[in-house]
């Protein structure tokens, strides 16, 4: 595989935005190449209160057993250990790797928009996402975009470590060595998403490219992206502050 040699900056991997990472939905099937060997895992908060009450994840601060600094672990160690409200509140296991987005795509001829194909449940139809406009007789090609897929032990444990440990052994090839379909149903904590691996083929010739610049696409750094936020920003995401706003405080325009 053939990427630009240097991974994301600081700068782009902190202004990353909820478009750089994978999405599953019941309305299509997500196909993903894995572009690294092994994910990286993270404990991540998810503080509700940030970004305007939208929501953001961010990284303990407890790195380390014993470590006391997180403060949102501290503003809720004084509830019992099995109180809902501080089990909520608890860093969740997640783990994060670079993923090659190729689900089929083709652009709209209503709105111009790139889009998958949406089935209409009532008549079986394949529709554009954005204005539901008739996608028959479209033309697919692989969207063939760098994302991160961030999920929690159960898609990676149940799903992910199997297919590649029964892959290496049935037909000797590394996860990175095949598409993998996902299909999701449900909604937040009782989505189930399931994946099957498609044969083993190589990325076709220019796969990797960006589909925009036609320039080769960077990987993120896991290291960064695993990475925690300082004490002082946790403390202004509880208050409600936005991506731009963080971003300000990390001298980052």
């Amino acid at each position: 595989m053939s990427f630009s040699e240097e991974p994301r900056s600081y700068t782009e991997t902190r202004k990353r935005t909820g478009a750089e990472y994978v999405k599953f939905t019941d309305k299509y099937r997500v196909v993903l190449r894995m572009l690294n060997p092994q994910a990286r895992t993270v404990w991540k908060h998810w503080i509700q209160e940030a970004n305007g009450g939208r929501g953001l994840g961010a990284v303990c601060l407890n790195t380390e057993p014993g470590l006391r600094a997180c403060p949102i672990e501290k503003a809720y160690e004084h509830l019992p250990k099995d109180d809902k409200e501080r089990k909520d509140h608890y860093a969740r296991r997640k783990f994060v790797i670079n993923v090659l987005d190729r689900t089929p795509v083709t652009t709209c001829k209503h709105c111009s928009t790139v889009t998958p194909a949406v089935t209409n449940v009532a008549s079986g139809a394949k529709q554009c996402q954005s204005c539901g406009g008739d996608l028959k007789g479209s033309d697919f090609t692989p969207l063939n975009k760098v994302k991160i897929l961030e999920q929690g032990p159960r898609l990676f444990n149940e799903n992910l470590n199997v297919i590649a440990d029964m892959q290496k052994a049935d037909l000797g090839v590394d996860i990175t060595e095949y598409d993998i379909v996902f299909t999701s149903q449900g909604q937040d904590r009782d989505r189930k998403i399931t994946a099957i691996p498609k044969d083993p083929e190589p990325l076709e010739d220019g796969a990797l490219n960006d589909p925009e610049t036609g320039e080769p696409q960077k990987l993120w750094d896991l290291e960064l992206l695993s990475e925690p936020p300082q004490s002082e920003e946790i403390e202004l995401m509880l208050q409600g502050a936005t991506i731009d706003q963080l971003n300000a405080v990390r001298g980052i325009v």
